[in-house]
């Protein structure tokens, strides 16, 4: 995602200084260089790093059981652990071991009622998505924290970030702060203010270029979850 096409007023008139702080360390922005692992970073706002120390994960909505979790909470489910590889829509890929747990595992807990269908997620820079609970229930889709076999860098949305290989890097938000189960699903941030992105965020056939793999590569994909490489 371009920063300054989904930049706010208030965050681009901020830049200047976000960017003197981030020289500190305390604010986290975009950047187009590949990181030593091949990914690309996005960011909606610049904000700064989430405090773990006092993180608490808030579920909430059509549910019986709302809550709020701790890391300690979060790190005590079963983990899971799986090799995917996350397509940017700019048309770059990265592919890393990602660790953490099954989104069924809050279902538990949490005990959404019947009516619910979807989730909305939302971030720490304002960023949000909506989910179906059919595709939150996917293989392959994961609350993550670990990538690479280290904990979440704040670089990739520490503490807590989703991941939804099959479809673009859009859908699979970083910095999570809070997930409520809704009766019905909208889009994401991406699609519901420019005309660019859908909804459903699925991967469509064109060409990738895994920077993982190399700068100058292309390579033909067919669309969905990019599994060949």
């Amino acid at each position: 995602m371009n920063r300054r096409r989904f930049m706010t007023a208030a965050a681009a008139a901020a830049t200047v200084p976000a960017e003197r702080a981030a020289s500190q360390g305390r604010i986290l922005l975009p950047t187009d260089t590949p990181d030593e692992l091949g990914f690309r970073i996005m960011w909606y706002n610049p904000v700064p790093p989430i405090d773990k120390s006092t993180y608490r994960l808030e579920i909430g909505g059509l549910v019986e059981k709302p809550q709020r979790f701790e890391m300690d909470r979060l790190r005590s489910y079963p983990r899971f652990e799986q090799s995917k590889r996350l397509k940017c829509v700019q048309c770059w890929s990265a592919r890393t071991t990602w660790g953490g747990f099954r989104f069924d595992e809050l279902v538990e807990d949490v005990k959404p009622l019947a009516k619910a269908t979807s989730v909305r997620i939302d971030c720490a820079d304002k960023w949000y998505e909506y989910m179906s609970l059919d595709e939150m229930a996917e293989p392959g889709v994961m609350m993550c924290l670990e990538m690479a076999g280290q904990p979440l860098t704040d670089q990739h949305g520490a503490p807590l970030r989703l991941l939804a290989p099959s479809k673009y890097g859009y859908k699979s938000a970083k910095l999570v702060t809070k997930i409520t189960f809704v009766e019905k699903g909208g889009g994401s941030m991406a699609c519901d203010i420019g005309p660019y992105y859908s909804p459903e965020g699925e991967i469509l056939p064109g060409y990738d270029h895994p920077l993982d793999l190399g700068p100058n590569l292309r390579k033909k994909i067919p669309g969905g979850e990019i599994v060949a490489y």
